[in-house]
């Protein structure tokens, strides 16, 4: 009986050990492998295609170029390599869970089709689906931030509408603040305001570290987008938080808000640590580093940094 399952290509570059750009590239120029196509057009492969890929990886490891061996198949791929059947690797896989990657994969599916279909309920289902799946962590990690960044590629190429978009966001904003207020945190649990500057009017990443946060049983203050210094201290002066977390997604160049920035480093001075994220946090080193401010690059950092000040 022929094996019906399917591995979407994340789950197959952590199978095989080769990235996804190598997995394509062996598709592309060499035919190395098909795979199947689900109804979305995304590419799911099947296990022979995942066995095929891994004797392809070993016997390269061994000096064979990929471009004299893609056409072999299988068996004549074990006889040049005369090795372990990639079967039995991939049964024996212990350090990664294949199934949780598939059902990642699937959760993500599921709201991209909700929101090509503008389906705003439809696609609170399929998230709130994979929340109760998955620890808020992971469910951040593996669905949201992934989902944020497919619907961000779907708008540029033209794949999605501006109002796709909006509907998502909005739906996804809504739904992350609902678990930031559903959490409920110890009375005596340390502070953390989260906001983003002035001029900052993206806050899903604000609000995406604010579940990270709550989760960790930190009690979170969301003061919200686009706030100027001023406000930001006198909530921090206010309420003395722990930390105070800030988001910078856009532009890399913004010289109001530098100016913002360097308005907020003259008003601070209660010793709370400050931690900045976002897509162009980098850009503004110079000033986050005269306000002693740490820079994290993802959710990981951020875990890091909240452990080390708790």
């Amino acid at each position: 009986m022929e094996n019906k399952i399917t591995y979407p290509i994340k789950a197959v570059s952590k199978i095989t050990g080769l990235s996804i750009h190598v997995i394509r590239a062996w598709e592309k120029r060499y035919n190395a492998v098909v795979p199947h196509r689900t109804n979305t057009n995304r590419r799911v492969y099947s296990v022979d295609n995942v066995e095929k890929l891994t004797l392809l990886s070993m016997a390269s490891q061994k000096g064979y170029s990929i471009g004299s061996i893609a056409n072999l198949n299988c068996d004549e791929l074990r006889k040049i390599i005369g090795e372990i059947t990639p079967k039995k690797v991939i049964k024996d896989s212990s350090d990664f869970d294949v199934k949780e990657i598939v059902e990642e994969y699937e959760y993500i599916e599921d709201c991209v089709n909700a929101i090509k279909n503008l389906n705003p309920v439809q696609l609170e289902k399929s998230l709130y689906k994979a929340l109760v799946n998955l620890p808020n962590f992971k469910f951040i990690e593996s669905v949201v931030y992934p989902l944020l960044v497919k619907i961000g590629k779907m708008w540029q190429e033209g794949e999605i509408r501006i109002v796709q978009e909006h509907i998502s966001t909005a739906v996804i904003r809504k739904f992350l603040t609902s678990l930031i207020d559903n959490n409920s945190v110890s009375e005596n649990a340390p502070k953390i305001v989260i906001a983003t500057p002035k001029g900052q009017f993206h806050e899903l990443g604000a609000l995406i570290i604010g579940v990270i946060a709550s989760s960790d049983g930190w009690n979170v203050i969301y003061m919200g987008p686009d706030l100027p210094g001023e406000e930001i201290a006198a909530a921090i002066h206010k309420l003395h938080p722990k930390v105070v977390a800030l988001s910078i997604v856009y532009p890399n160049d913004d010289f109001v808000l530098d100016r913002e920035m360097r308005k907020l480093k003259k008003l601070l001075n209660n010793g709370s640590r400050i931690i900045v994220g976002g897509a162009s946090a980098n850009a503004y080193a110079d000033i986050l580093s005269d306000m002693n401010a740490e820079i994290i690059n993802n959710i990981q950092e951020f875990r890091k940094e909240l452990e080390i000040t708790r």
